[in-house]
């Protein structure tokens, strides 16, 4: 069983989506944390007839859908 590394690697994708930092700024330059996190989903994919489960966001399916790399809803 190949490692979610190497599934990305075959599909073209690179590393997984981190989490974005920074600050809300108020009017009065107060700063408080934000934290932006990538929409991760679940899918399988199909990779020379078999299936693997990969955490995917939501832009890294649509650059999949586009290459026509099939993928499958999470049973």
């Amino acid at each position: 069983m190949p490692s979610s590394d190497q599934i990305r690697a075959k599909l073209g994708l690179g590393p997984r989506p981190k989490p974005l930092f920074g600050h809300n700024r108020s009017h009065a330059m107060n700063a408080t944390q934000k934290i932006s996190k990538p929409n991760l989903q679940n899918k399988w994919v199909v990779i020379n007839g078999q299936r693997y489960r990969v955490k995917l966001t939501a832009r890294e399916m649509r650059t999949l859908d586009k290459k026509g790399i099939s993928l499958a809803s999470v049973e």
